[in-house]
């Protein structure tokens, strides 16, 4: 029997929706034999194809079908959405993208302002087009038109927090965690929301119920690593994190290409957001300097914003060829590497704010390693290899890592003997008693805990001489820090919050300290480096991970090993010392 077309469309609806996609598939392919320009099949075939990748070929029956349906006067919202999508996922620039996206979704959202699901996408996409205020506006609207799916809030959280409003971000995490227990992105928000506000209560609950997710098979996979970074769990589990994330939200790699034969010197290439006045960007611009140019010819490809800071033209004066990629598509960049006939592409963002680890997936070097910025394994087959140290990788602990790793004789962060040692500043200047024994943490907030922070507490109970010198953050934060200290036994007033400053002030005023103080599980990197660059000794405790190990390598470096605990136990000794 020979079904009608709305009787074949329902159908493949049924095969889509029971997972079926290529019998659904046949069908589409049945109608367009039929009816060659009909927009619904070139739509859904379309949407298959986005889902497999093929972007490009999604993009063009998409055009046709948005020509057919204007054509013939049809509803044209779909194949819009459709278009949008295609651009995002195809990697097109991220400025031209987001550009078109943005003009294509606002278009469907003047047509049908009453959709909820349409200003969810448009919500979305906003956010990637780092609109986060705008990004707000259409998922509330979306939320008051009736949309209360988990995503809904767990994107109006982001929006949120990206714009500093850490309180009603949480208050949105909470939202979307009650709404979709399932939905592990918003979980994992939900514990760095708390984190950041040192919102402590309940916190170890919610971590567990995210833990518990590796133990799932069919589990949602899309739990940052970044977050993982933070929380209490072993070397094994952040593997599994990372392979998980990298498998949902990365591009298929290509298969590793043999090593050619390269020419007289080795072409090593960089790969940035951060080459500018940035921790990383400053600490590293010694490290390009001091490349042997008889051996290497390094090339900086930068995809960050552009500087006119000092910083930025000591960075572009120390690579012998520089490309601003920022304009260009994942895939634009990677062809480009390819012609510069890199031999050795270094990644220098890994999964931090803003990295671009498509790049690497069609492999453009024949060998792509891992430096810096993230501490952890990244899980993804497009990376051959990480850099680390003995200390912060252990001999013993390759099993936990997908990358092969390559450890350097001494510490493996790299500082910058150029950058001075600023005058220091008056404790006055920074509210700190001039007598007072002055015990500084000023990492972010998100790196506090409970545990540490009651073993900093129990000095100020038993020396009244001792003021505790912190990072001034969120209001809610600082109130939570207080209240904390409060109920155990300490005059919040004796907790000072340092407040932001530029830079070169914030180095200076670090001289204040007598003690800083590191944090487990994810420790002090920079903030550690820059203390003891200015003469601050650091106790840290020796974590369970690559991140917790950092302080411990730059105190072994700094000649300081005796200021290293195996145990909090160990590190509370030591403090009260």
């Amino acid at each position: 029997m020979q079904l009608t077309v709305q009787d074949a469309f329902a159908l493949a609806a049924r095969h889509e929706a029971a997972g079926r996609a290529a019998d659904a598939r046949r069908i589409y392919d049945d109608i367009l034999a039929a009816l060659p320009e009909h927009p619904g099949a070139l739509l859904k075939i379309a949407l298959q194809e986005l889902s497999s990748g093929t972007h490009a070929r999604a993009c063009e029956r998409l055009e046709r079908a948005l020509a057919s349906a204007q054509r013939q006067a049809l509803p044209t919202q779909e194949i819009w959405l459709g278009l949008a999508r295609t651009h995002f996922a195809a990697g097109d620039s991220a400025l031209a993208a987001s550009a078109i996206a943005c003009a294509v979704l606002d278009e469907c959202v003047q047509l049908a302002p009453d959709d909820a699901g349409l200003r969810l996408t448009f919500g979305a996409v906003l956010i990637d087009a780092d609109r986060p205020a705008d990004a707000e506006r259409e998922l509330e609207r979306a939320i008051a038109l009736g949309a209360r799916e988990g995503e809904a809030w767990d994107n109006l959280g982001l929006a949120r927090r990206l714009q500093g409003k850490d309180e009603q971000a949480l208050s949105a995490f909470q939202r979307a965690a009650a709404a979709a227990p399932a939905l592990t992105p918003a979980l994992a928000n939900l514990i760095y929301a708390r984190y950041t506000l040192c919102a402590w209560d309940g916190l170890e609950t919610d971590e567990q119920h995210l833990i518990a997710t590796l133990d799932a098979s069919t589990s949602d996979p899309r739990w940052p690593p970044w977050i993982a970074l933070a929380m209490p769990i072993t070397p094994a589990q952040q593997l599994a994190v990372a392979r998980r994330w990298a498998g949902a939200t990365l591009p298929q790699p290509s298969p590793r290409r043999a090593v050619p034969r390269r020419g007289e010197k080795l072409r090593v290439g960089y790969l940035s957001g951060n080459f500018r006045d940035h921790p990383t960007g400053r600490l590293m611009a010694g490290l390009f300097e001091h490349h042997d140019r008889n051996r290497f010819e390094i090339t900086g490809y930068s995809y960050g914003p552009d500087g006119a800071s000092a910083t930025t033209a000591r960075l572009r004066a120390a690579f012998d060829r520089w490309r601003d990629v920022r304009e260009l598509a994942d895939d634009a960049v990677a062809r480009l590497i390819r012609e510069d006939a890199i031999d050795l592409l270094v990644d220098r963002h890994g999964y931090t704010l803003g990295g671009r680890l498509g790049i690497l997936a069609s492999r453009p070097a024949p060998v792509q390693v891992h430096y810096m910025s993230f501490p952890g394994t990244l899980g993804y087959d497009a990376l051959d290899h990480v850099i680390a140290d003995a200390e912060v990788i252990p001999p013993g602990e390759e099993q936990f890592f997908h990358e092969r790793v390559w450890r350097l004789p001494r510490c493996y962060y790299v500082n910058d003997s150029r950058r001075g040692v600023p005058p220091p500043t008056p404790r006055s200047a920074h509210g700190l008693p001039e007598n007072a024994l002055v015990l500084a943490c000023l990492n972010q907030s998100y790196k506090l805990r409970r545990p540490l922070f009651a073993t900093w507490l129990s000095v100020l109970r038993g020396r009244g001489d001792v003021v505790l010198w912190l990072l001034a953050g969120h209001p809610r934060m600082q109130a939570n820090l207080s209240a904390e200290a409060k109920r155990g036994g300490v005059d919040p007033a004796r907790l000072v919050f340092a407040r932001a400053v530029p830079e070169e002030a914030h180095i200076a005023r670090l001289a204040c300290a007598d003690l800083a103080l590191d944090t487990l599980p994810y420790g002090s990197h920079t903030t550690g480096c820059d203390a003891l660059w200015m003469g601050v000794p650091m106790l840290t405790c020796r974590g369970t991970t690559f991140a917790g190990r950092v302080g411990a390598s730059l105190l072994k470096a700094a000649g300081l090993p005796e200021l290293i605990a195996d145990s909090l136990e160990e590190y509370g000794e030591r403090l009260h010392e």
